[in-house]
C-alpha cells in the first residue's frame, strides 16, 4: 500500500512537465563544483556553485545520470562524482604526511572514473563527449593536488564533504551530463545492464508479468540517524525468509520491476529531499503528500504548519484562510466538517520513517482524504483551545512547541537540558492524526516539569487540559466536562479542581498583603505548589491558617475571605492524595483562577483608561 502510493506519486510527477522528479536511470544528487574545460579537454576554470546565502555553503541539486549507493570497493559515478574519482584528489587531513595509501586509492578510482567514461562516450559524435575524453587522456591525477585551478580550493577538498563534480564544456549551453547524445548513450548502457542476468517475474505493485524483477531495491536518502549512504526500505538478509527457492539475500520475494522499484524510490528520495514535504518530529522522520499534484502546492504546506514553525506558507491565501477559519470553529465548540473546505476529497498521504541499522522501519502510516486530516487537526485545535493564547499563531501549537515544553527552562528563558524522550514525538504525531489519546508520558512530563519549576504557562496548561479533554472523551466519561473548559468555570465541582483554584486564591491574598505582585522574593506558590498538587492534606491546613494573617493586612481580605468560602463549599476534606490526572486537574483549576485575575485587572485598566481618554477630549 505504501509503496504503491508513493510509485502514483512517482507516475504523477513524471507526467508534470514543471516537475524536478528523476526520469528512469538518473537521480537527484548534490553538486558543489563545476569543471570548466574547453573542447579539447582542457581544464580552464573551477567553479564553485554552492549556495552561500545562509551559514553554511549548499550544494546545488541537480539530475544526474543514475548514482547508487556505494558502501564498499570502488564504484565510479558516470561524469557526476567526488573529487577523488574526477581528479584522482586525496584529502589530507592537517598536518598529515602519510600519503601514499590515499594517493594511490584515488589513482585507481579516477582510474575506474575514466574507464567507464572511456566506455561510454568512444564514438560518440558530440563536442562535450570529445572534450570529456581529451579531458582524461590529458589529466595527471598524480599532480591534482599542486595543480593551479585547485589550490585556491585545496581546504575545502580536503575536508572530503560536498566535492562532488560535473563538466562543462565552456563552448555548450548545458551541462555535459544534459547532452542528449550522452543522456542516450547513458540510458543504452543501463537498459543493457538491465536485460543481463535478470530474473522475471510478476510485479507485485503493477500486476505486469514477465517483467524484469529488481535484484536489490535503491537506498532511501534522508532519514535522521540513518547511515549516509542510505537505508533500505525492502530488503532480505536472512535465509529463514527464503521461499519457493528465492535467494534472501536479495529481494526476490517481494518481486517489484526495476521501472516500479526506481519509481516508489525515487519519489520518497524526492520527498526526503523537499523542505516542503519532510518534517521532523522526535525520532522520526515525517513525508507527507498529496494524491493531486495539481493542487500539492495548496494544501501540502497546511500540515506542515502544523508541525514546523518554518514551514513554507500555502500559495493559495484564501485556502489558508478558509482552514484558518475551520480551525477557529473548532477552538469555539462549533460543529466542523469536510464539506466547509474545498479540495476535501483530494487523497492525502503521511509517512513516519525511522532508521534500524542499515534498514528503514516504518513507524507510521495514514491516507485518507484532505477534508478528513483537517477535520483531525480541528479537534486538535479544539482540544488545546484555552484563554491566555497571545495571538492566533500561538493557539494551535506545533508539536515542536508542544515537545519542548518538556524541557528544563533556563535562566534566560530558553529550553535546555534534555531533549524530550525520542518516541514521544512519533506518539503524539500519531495522536493529531489518528484522533487517537495524546501519549501518556506527554502528561507526566509536562506535570513533572511543573512541579520542578514553578511555570505554568498557557502552553503548559493546554497540554494537560487537551490530554485530559480527549482521554475522558475516549474512554466516554463525561465526569470532567465542567473541568476541562476554555476558561474558568465558577460551578465545576471536582475537589482538586476546586483545589487548584483555592491555591491561587490564597496566593494572591499574599500577594496583595504585600503590596502586590512582584514585591515579594517567594510567594508560597514557591514553596508549597509541589506538594499541595500531589498531597493536599500536608499543605493546605498549614496554608488556611497562614492565609489568615494575609487576609488581615490586605484591603481586598474580605473580598479574597468570600472567594475561599464559595471555593470551599464543594470542598468536605483535603485528600491524603492526588493521581496524576488529579495533578492535572489541580494544576488546570490553578490556571483559570489566575488568567481570570488577570483578565479582570486588564478589563479594569483599559476602563481606566477609556475614561481619562474621554475626559481629555472633553477638556
Amino acid at each position: 500500500m505504501i509503496i504503491q502510493a508513493l510509485h502514483q506519486r512517482y507516475l504523477d510527477l513524471a507526467n508534470d512537465s514543471k516537475s524536478e522528479i528523476s526520469p528512469l536511470y538518473f537521480s537527484s544528487g548534490k553538486v558543489s563544483y563545476v569543471l570548466e574545460i574547453d573542447e579539447d579537454g582542457t581544464l580552464v576554470e573551477v567553479v564553485d556553485i554552492r549556495d552561500t546565502s545562509g551559514k553554511k555553503k549548499r550544494p546545488e541539486t541537480m539530475n544526474l545520470p543514475e548514482q547508487t549507493s556505494r558502501s564498499s570497493g570502488i564504484a565510479p559515478y558516470f561524469l557526476s562524482d567526488k573529487a577523488e574519482y574526477i581528479l584522482g584528489y586525496y584529502p589530507l587531513m592537517p598536518q598529515e604526511t602519510e600519503t601514499q595509501k590515499k594517493a594511490s586509492d584515488a589513482r585507481r578510482k579516477h582510474e575506474a572514473s575514466k574507464a567507464l567514461a572511456c566506455k561510454l562516450l568512444h564514438g560518440l559524435n558530440d563536442i562535450s563527449a570529445k572534450a570529456i575524453l581529451g579531458f582524461y587522456d590529458k589529466w595527471q591525477p598524480e599532480h591534482a593536488r599542486e595543480h593551479p585551478l585547485l589550490v585556491s580550493f585545496q581546504s575545502e577538498l580536503d575536508k572530503g564533504i560536498d566535492t562532488n563534480m560535473v563538466f562543462h564544456v565552456v563552448t555548450q549551453e548545458t551541462y555535459a551530463h544534459d547532452s542528449p547524445a550522452i543522456k542516450d548513450a547513458w540510458i543504452r548502457f543501463r537498459e543493457q545492464e538491465d536485460t543481463s542476468d535478470t530474473f522475471l517475474g510478476q510485479c507485485l505493485l503493477t500486476g505486469d508479468t514477465d517483467v524484469p524483477i529488481a535484484r536489490t531495491h535503491d537506498k532511501i536518502k534522508g532519514i535522521r540517524g540513518a547511515q549516509s549512504a542510505g537505508a533500505s526500505l525492502i530488503s532480505f538478509n536472512f535465509r529463514s525468509a527464503e521461499s519457493y527457492g528465492k535467494d534472501s539475500m536479495q529481494s526476490y520475494n517481494s518481486p517489484v520491476s526495476k521501472t516500479a522499484m526506481f519509481g516508489y524510490t525515487t519519489a520518497l528520495n524526492h520527498l526526503l529531499a523537499s523542505s516542503r514535504n519532510r518534517t521532523l518530529i522526535g525520532d522520526m522522520t515525517v513525508v507527507f503528500w498529496s494524491g493531486k499534484p495539481a493542487v500539492a502546492n495548496e494544501v501540502e504546506p497546511i500540515l506542515a504548519s502544523f508541525f514546523s514553525s518554518t514551514s513554507e506558507p500555502s500559495e493559495d491565501l484564501n485556502l489558508t484562510e478558509q482552514i484558518n477559519g475551520i480551525l477557529q470553529r473548532a477552538r469555539k465548540g462549533k460543529h466542523v466538517d469536510t464539506a466547509m473546505l474545498p479540495h476535501s476529497d483530494t487523497p492525502f498521504h503521511v509517512l513516519g520513517l525511522s532508521p534500524n541499522n542499515a534498514r528503514t522501519s516504518v513507524r507510521f502510516y495514514w491516507q485518507g482524504n484532505f477534508g478528513d486530516l483537517v477535520v483531525k487537526l480541528g479537534q486538535h485545535a479544539s482540544d488545546f483551545a484555552l484563554d491566555g493564547y497571545k495571538s492566533r499563531d500561538e493557539e494551535t501549537p506545533t508539536t515542536h512547541r508542544i515537545l519542548q515544553e518538556t524541557m528544563r527552562v533556563g535562566g534566560d528563558g530558553s529550553k535546555v537540558g534534555e531533549a524530550p524522550p525520542s518516541q514521544l514525538g512519533g506518539e503524539l504525531f500519531r495522536a493529531v492524526i489518528e484522533g487517537m489519546a495524546y501519549p501518556y508520558s506527554l502528561l507526566t512530563l509536562i506535570v513533572n516539569r511543573i512541579r520542578a519549576d514553578g511555570i505554568i504557562n498557557t502552553l503548559r496548561a493546554s497540554i494537560i487540559k487537551a490530554y485530559l479533554l480527549r482521554y475522558n472523551r475516549i474512554q466516554r466519561r463525561d465526569r470532567l466536562k465542567e473541568e476541562l473548559t476554555v476558561s474558568l468555570n465558577l460551578q465545576a465541582k471536582e475537589p482538586a479542581y476546586r483545589l487548584g483554584r483555592l491555591f491561587a486564591v490564597l496566593e494572591r491574598a499574599q500577594q496583595e498583603a504585600a503590596g502586590g505582585a512582584g514585591k515579594l522574593n517567594a510567594t508560597i506558590k514557591d514553596r508549597y505548589f509541589s506538594t499541595a498538587s500531589s498531597n493536599p492534606a500536608a499543605v493546605f491546613p498549614v496554608l488556611l491558617k497562614l492565609s489568615q494573617h494575609h487576609l488581615s493586612k490586605s484591603k481586598f481580605g474580605d473580598f479574597r475571605d468570600r472567594e475561599m468560602q464559595d471555593i470551599m463549599q464543594e470542598i468536605r476534606d483535603f485528600p491524603v492524595s492526588l493521581d496524576l490526572h488529579q495533578q492535572g486537574i489541580f494544576i488546570l483549576g490553578y490556571y483559570h483562577q489566575k488568567h481570570n485575575y488577570y483578565t479582570q485587572i486588564k478589563a479594569a485598566t483599559e476602563a481606566k483608561q477609556e475614561i481619562a481618554s474621554a475626559a481629555t477630549e472633553e477638556g
